[in-house]
């Protein structure tokens, strides 16, 4: 199959021929033209050709008239003769031709053939119409040629060689300068096609009664001028359906010229995931005949009024595994990513995962549901998640991806982050006073009574432990394990059914606390996803994390002098040899500084680099 490569920019202006009679124009291009198509690497003499599908949705209202020529736009001319035809199928063009014409005395720019035999339109009718140009030895393949719109219809386009066509016009968003000039008593006066209806800057958020900006692409298949459109939009939620009719005045669309149109203040009295139907009621004042080709579809996601978009935290899940020697790499990368960027707002947790044979000691029984995030892919480790997003040209079908690269990895943090979250969480984890049991309690506000595509919306919480030694972990001596996933204290792996029509959420959960574990490494991560049968589906919406403390409680209680820690003279701490403070509290629990404290009871935490130690005192002046 031939390859048509780079598109070359040329200028525009070509206009089409017109005509005395009332004749109207059909295809999908503008009158202009922008750009020119090339295939390279061709030698020799070879039929250089292009199409337009033209179906019976457009046809049928035309029945009975009849197409009597084809123009098309080149440039610059090549060959020496040029055929157009009507066929109803491409792969055999002789076979199923219905009329051709051919000509030696076309010029660059736009040209009208009449063909041999008019071809009447029939109910159901569906036909390609186009042109071939035979590029002789020695000449370029450059000339064809396509419009200056703003987009490409889809699958309507079809180009190539030699009977070898493509209709993959993505990349180049135009349409072919190709159409057919229709005469007969039809034709209606006042009919219009709605091609295309696209919000402004591609933003698919409202704001509920805030005013938004469309654009809306209509083509006049009428034989009069178009002067004015009623336009209605009917918004339908879970909640209901309303709809608004805007009037635009003072427009020229003339037949067949894909005509941009701005559709000002449009509302969405609705909030929560929308589909909008925009539909051309009235054209000219007047009922169009055919209203099949009126309404176009656009979903989209209404916040509440007066309120607007949080910050996001991202959650970024890895799936290692202690049997894998090159987990720790990827560790490494994923810390050294994390802190070179500030990404202070990632939240990293990790899926243990068994290596083959080995047995990963971190593996938790209600972790193994999380293999569903692989998709169809094959489990693997490393693998990593970000939000649970989906993201395009990656090798893996997702959402968990092996990311082997730092700039990938940066850009897949920053993809989700970008995303606009609507969702805000508190995690507020306490200890009881012996520290055998934590109690949880995760509240949070919403945006909107639903959220962005949500088809069943959860709250997960887990118990995350760091700072965990190991001498297990091939690879490496000594590892630290961070980012442990000790409990999942939702009722399932996919969280629990999360309630947001009044805004306002709080859940609590309780876990006893394995002596094992640590407390002053535990913290609480939760975060608020949808959950659907498909893995892709699984968006996280908004993740926060609070650091678990030692219950005050529980810890040894002095009066200033020496102490094996630290040293406190004249309301100053000062720390002994082998330790380090980490900080100093009040009993309110706010940071204090460690000099010049003023009489009172103080927290103080240290460190000799393996553990933590944490003391009352009492300061005395």
């Amino acid at each position: 199959m031939l390859t048509l490569s780079s598109l070359s920019l040329y200028g525009g202006g070509l206009f089409a021929q017109t005509s005395t009679d009332n004749n109207i124009r059909l295809g999908y291009c503008t009158t202009s033209y922008s750009r020119g198509l090339i295939a390279q690497g061709q030698t020799g003499s070879h039929i250089y050709h292009a199409a337009i599908h033209v179906t019976s949705d457009l046809l049928d209202k035309y029945e009975g008239d009849k197409i009597e020529a084809i123009e098309f736009a080149i440039k610059p001319k090549r060959g020496r003769m040029a055929d157009v035809f009507i066929c109803t199928d491409l792969d055999n063009i002789t076979s199923s031709k219905l009329s051709t014409a051919s000509t030696t005395s076309y010029e660059e720019g736009w040209n009208k053939v009449d063909l041999k035999k008019p071809v009447t339109i029939t109910k159901g009718m569906d036909i390609y119409i186009g042109y071939e140009i035979l590029i002789e030895d020695g000449e370029a393949y450059d000339c064809l040629l396509f419009d200056n719109s703003t987009f490409s219809v889809t699958a309507k386009n079809w180009y190539g060689i030699d009977d070898q066509w493509s209709n993959n016009t993505a990349g180049i968003n135009r349409n072919l300068c190709i159409r057919a000039i229709v005469s007969g008593d039809k034709i209606p006066d006042n009919d219009v096609t709605l091609l295309k209806v696209v919000p402004e800057g591609n933003n698919d958020y409202a704001e509920q009664n805030k005013p938004k900006t469309y654009y809306a692409y209509v083509q006049n298949n009428g034989s009069k001028t178009v002067n004015s459109l009623s336009i209605s939009n009917l918004t339908t939620t879970s909640k209901g359906s309303e709809t608004t009719t805007s009037e635009y005045e003072g427009l020229e669309i003339p037949n067949n010229e894909p005509t941009k149109i701005t559709l000002n203040n449009v509302t969405f009295p609705l909030e929560g995931n929308f589909t909008s139907a925009f539909t051309v009621s009235k054209v000219n004042g007047v009922d169009d005949p055919y209203p099949q080709d009126n309404t176009i579809e656009s979903k989209g996601f209404s916040i509440k009024e007066g309120t607007s978009p949080v910050p996001r935290n991202v959650l970024l899940e890895e799936f290692t595994s202690e049997g894998y020697e090159e987990c720790p790499a990827a560790d490494e990368m994923h810390a050294s990513v994390i802190e070179d960027n500030d990404y202070d707002y990632v939240v990293w947790v990790k899926h243990h995962r068994n290596y083959k044979d080995y047995k990963d000691q971190f593996v938790i029984d209600e972790d193994a549901d999380y293999s569903e995030l692989y998709g169809t892919t094959r489990p693997f480790v490393p693998a990593t998640a970000y939000d649970r997003q989906k993201f395009t040209g990656m090798e893996d079908s997702g959402p968990a991806y092996f990311v082997p690269y730092t700039d990938q990895m940066c850009a897949l943090i920053d993809g989700a982050k970008n995303v606009l979250s609507f969702v805000s969480l508190n995690v507020k984890p306490t200890f009881s006073e012996n520290a055998k049991t934590l109690n949880v309690v995760v509240d949070g506000t919403a945006g909107t009574n639903e959220m962005p595509l949500q088809t069943d919306l959860r709250l997960t919480t887990w118990l995350v432990e760091d700072g965990i030694k190991s001498t297990t972990q091939l690879g490496a001596t000594d590892y630290v394990q961070n980012g442990v996933i000790r409990k999942v204290l939702s009722g399932n792996a996919w969280g629990d059914a999360l309630d947001i029509s009044n805004y306002d959420f709080e859940k609590t959960y309780s876990v006893s606390i394995d002596p094992s574990w640590n407390v002053n490494n535990l913290r609480v991560v939760s975060f608020v996803s949808n959950y659907n049968s498909d893995a892709l589906r699984r968006t996280v919406y908004n993740t926060e994390q609070a650091k678990c403390k030692a219950p005050v409680s529980s810890i040894s209680t002095t009066k200033g002098g020496n102490e094996r820690q630290f040293t406190i003279v004249g309301g100053q701490i000062f720390a002994n040899q082998g330790f380090t403070i980490l900080d100093v509290c009040d009993v309110a629990g706010r940071k204090v500084s460690a000099k010049n404290l003023s009489q009172g009871l103080y927290i103080v935490r240290t460190t000799d680099g393996k553990q933590v130690f944490t003391k009352k005192i009492n300061i005395e002046r």
